[in-house]
């Protein structure tokens, strides 16, 4: 029996994954001490994990990030707001996760400690000497950032390239990118680093948070990734990390209508990114109408009465339902590119059009296009044309249906859990997690 700290960015889409992880390592035997914000005390503890809550400096409410940050929500969607978040939701608050780890670990001598990507407050024991420190896990919950000789800078949402002239296009990109573009982030990074005591970051950025760890576990197939030839060791692709099934779901009385003969579209802005849900919700409302299709409309947690337009006739809408009981009813996913509803979708074969400008959700969108799974309409806002031509052409054009049924193939050949587990534990157990591994 081994024990395993987690410590999660207190943000649903970070946090979950963790705990799918949690409640199968308690269910293998292992102590589980869970590290997050307070919001998930419950959820966490429900794994059968201890929990300990964030230092009260940064135990904050992912819902109301603009009144702790009111300069936030006047900075316009785009990379100004990306730079803010990098430093005053992340940078800042190294000092404080980094604290919490060091007085869990004085109490609980965790074996390893996982985190997701952009948790980090490990990187003052990553860059500190290695024998003073127990094994770092990553979990990548989100598209893969690692600069490579064959693709051009993340953000960019260039397709990648390995031709001797897309090589010299990414390294020119990256080195531009890294420099310029980034680099007031970098040296605020290392900045609040420095009053820790730790060294700079050995890396750019992004590169960091996947190469510093021992072990960056991605949470998707390797088909629905770039490639790299310069792949680092520690990076391994073990599938997605799907919701458990549902127990107590309960059908809404429209459920059999989805088992007719007309197509099923489910359209969602996820859980997050879905305070106007004039952005998605409504335009694919309003494009599929008039069409021979049934159209269910998620909206993640707000009310079915935010939606601002009418429900047509052929429209079911909902606050929540289990993608696990839907997806298999479902012919086309509109979506604006959440990472876990893509590769949720993906897993089931089901093809995508996907509408997203907001966080990373572009490069999410660019893979669905690279795959040939879907359609990118490379925009956050849609016209109702652009979403009805995109489930048109979806519908009527079998290749997508196709790549995205081969994706499933890929995805199925991974169990998640069991790799994530079998790898924490090797580490765990002082071997090397990596040997015998591709």
């Amino acid at each position: 029996m081994a024990r395993f700290l987690i410590a999660a960015t207190a943000v649903p889409g970070h946090v979950l994954p963790l705990l799918a992880v949690s409640r199968h390592l308690r269910s293998r035997g292992h102590e589980v001490l869970v590290h997050t914000g307070s919001l998930f005390r419950e959820r966490a503890e429900a794994t059968g994990a201890a929990f300990v809550p964030f230092r009260r400096e940064i135990d904050l409410d992912y819902r109301r990030i603009d009144e702790y940050f009111p300069e936030r929500a006047k900075i316009p969607p785009g990379p100004a707001r990306m730079f803010f978040g990098l430093k005053h939701l992340f940078a800042d608050a190294i000092p404080h996760q980094h604290a919490g780890i060091r007085a869990i670990l004085h109490d609980f001598p965790a074996d390893a400690i996982i985190v997701d990507t952009m948790f980090c407050g490990t990187f003052p024991l990553l860059l500190g000497p290695r024998e003073a420190r127990p094994p770092v896990v990553s979990l990548g919950i989100t598209a893969l950032a690692l600069s490579s000789m064959d693709t051009a800078p993340f953000g960019l949402v260039m397709p990648p390239s390995s031709t001797p002239e897309g090589r010299k296009r990414n390294e020119a990109l990256n080195r531009q990118v890294q420099q310029t573009v980034f680099g007031p982030v970098q040296q605020y990074f290392n900045g609040i680093l420095a009053k820790g005591g730790s060294s700079p970051l050995p890396a750019f950025l992004f590169d960091s948070m996947i190469t510093l760890p021992d072990l960056y576990l991605q949470l998707t197939a390797e088909a629905f990734e770039y490639p790299r030839s310069d792949l680092p060791r520690n990076v391994r692709f073990v599938g997605p990390l799907l919701p458990p099934p549902g127990t107590d779901f309960t059908p809404p009385a429209w459920w059999d209508d989805l088992d007719r003969q007309r197509p099923v579209i489910l359209v969602t802005q996820g859980t997050l990114a879905n305070d106007d849900l004039g952005q998605l919700l409504a335009p694919t409302l309003t494009a599929l109408a008039e069409d021979e299709v049934t159209v269910v409309a998620t909206t993640g947690g707000p009310p079915i009465e935010a939606i601002p337009v009418a429900l047509p006739a052929n429209a079911r809408a909902v606050t929540f339902l289990p993608f696990d009981r839907l997806l298999p009813k479902v012919d086309v996913l509109v979506t604006n590119g959440g990472y876990g509803a893509v590769n949720h979708a993906l897993s089931m074969g089901v093809p995508l059009v996907v509408a997203g400008d907001s966080e990373e959700k572009p490069e999410i969108a660019a893979r669905v296009a690279w795959t040939g799974a879907g359609i990118n309409l490379r925009t956050g806002r849609p016209a109702a044309k652009q979403i009805r031509d995109a489930v048109h052409a979806i519908l009527t054009q079998p290749q997508f249906r196709h790549r995205a049924q081969a994706l499933r193939a890929d995805f199925a050949r991974h169990n998640a859990l069991e790799e994530i587990a079998t790898l924490v534990e090797a580490l765990a157990a002082g071997g090397d997690a990596l040997d015998g591994m591709r």
